[in-house]
Parts: structure tokens; sequence; C-alpha cells
């Protein structure tokens, strides 16, 4: 009896002990009402690549913009609204059967949207200075067409409607600075074709696909 209870006393005394647990990470911050201002950078590619691409020389461009983003008290929710201006110079040409003929007379194109999203954050426990987030919402294009020579009624000054989609991440370097990067794919159908080179390429979306680089200020 004695020895079986020695050796049982040696046995449990001879086990490792377990490792001890990591803390667990510390729980996320709960969600206040929150107002970032941003400056923002990038290029725009157009859907109507063709079409850019033989009046412009590019088939995008660089743009430059900003906004403001509200973090609402629901959770990961929140309201962008940004605008941006892309500036295009080139020349006007006549397109027949898929053959290009300058015609040497100055094209200025500006474009500027205004667009409003709703988003989603994704804040991540054990990375809490980057979020992930998604959005969409409703995009006001401005388009304006103006050239050498041209009278007003051969400009063109016109706002169109659209949609857009994307997403990127935001990481805070500290509490009101912070840097991000986005990709959002915009949809404008129905502003272009009617006439000119759109109309020979059968491009009509004025849209495209952008990539973003933001500074964003604020808490």
């Amino acid at each position: 009896s004695a020895v079986l209870a020695a050796g049982g006393a040696g046995g449990a005394f001879g086990q490792a002990k377990p490792p001890p647990r990591a803390p667990p990470p510390p729980p996320l911050p709960p969600q206040e009402l929150s107002i970032n201002d941003y400056a923002m950078f990038g290029r725009m590619n157009f859907t109507a690549a063709d079409s850019f691409d033989v009046t412009l020389g590019d088939p995008g461009g660089n743009i430059l913009g900003g906004g403001a983003r509200v973090g609402l008290p629901l959770g990961p929710l929140f309201v962008d609204v940004g605008a941006w201006t892309f500036e295009g110079t080139g020349e006007r040409v006549f397109v027949h059967n898929g053959q290009e003929f300058p015609l040497g007379i100055p094209l200025e194109v500006t474009i500027t949207p205004l667009g409003i999203s709703g988003g989603w954050n994704f804040p991540l426990r054990a990375l809490p200075k980057l979020v992930p987030y998604v959005m969409g919402g409703y995009t006001s294009y401005r388009y304006e067409e103006t050239s050498t020579f041209a009278t007003a009624d051969e400009n063109v000054d016109e706002r169109f409607s659209g949609y857009h989609l994307g997403g990127g991440a935001e990481f805070r370097i500290m509490r009101w600075l912070g840097v991000a990067g986005e990709v959002l794919w915009t949809t404008v159908p129905d502003a272009l074709g009617d006439g000119g080179v759109s109309a020979e390429f059968e491009e009509t979306n004025l849209g495209g696909t952008s990539f973003r680089f933001k500074v964003t200020f604020g808490r």
C-alpha cells in the first residue's frame, strides 16, 4: 500500500506542467462617431479605353481629389462623400473604317465626379491600426469637352449618373493621421457613343477602375 502510494505520488510530481496560455488580444474599443477628412490622388483607367487613347493619347490618367468620411456609432458602418477631377489634353480625331485621321484641333477634357458611399469597416483584433473596408454608392459625373474654334453648342458640358463599388484598407499612423489604399470600380452607362470617336468604337460607358492613395486627417 505504501509503495503504491509513493509510486503514485512520484508519477504525479514527474508530469510536466502545461505551457502558459498566451493572453487574449485586447477587446476592440467601442465604436464612436468619427469624422475624417482626406486628400486623395491616383490613376483612373477608363472603360472607354480606345476613345480616350485616340483623342488624349492615354486610356487613363491621373486623378486628384478629397472628401470626408463619417464613422457612425452603429457598429462598423460609415458614410463617405468625395470628389475628384481628371484633366486631359489632346486633339480631335476622325475615325472611319478603323482608320484614324487627326484633325489638328486641340481638345481639352475635364471630368469631375461626386460620389456618395456607404461602407463597412472590418476591424482586426490582432492589428487594431489596420482597418480593411468595402464601400459602394452613387456617382454623379460632370463631363466637359472643349476645343479651339468650337462654338458653345459644339462644346460639351453634361452630367451623368452611375454607381461604384470598391474596397481598401486604412492604416492609422497615429490617432489623427492615417494612410489608405483603395480600388474603386465605377460604371456610368450611356454617357458616350452619341456620335464622334466613341460611337465608332461603340463605347458608351464613362466609368472605369481607379487606384487611389489617401492621407486621412481627424479622429
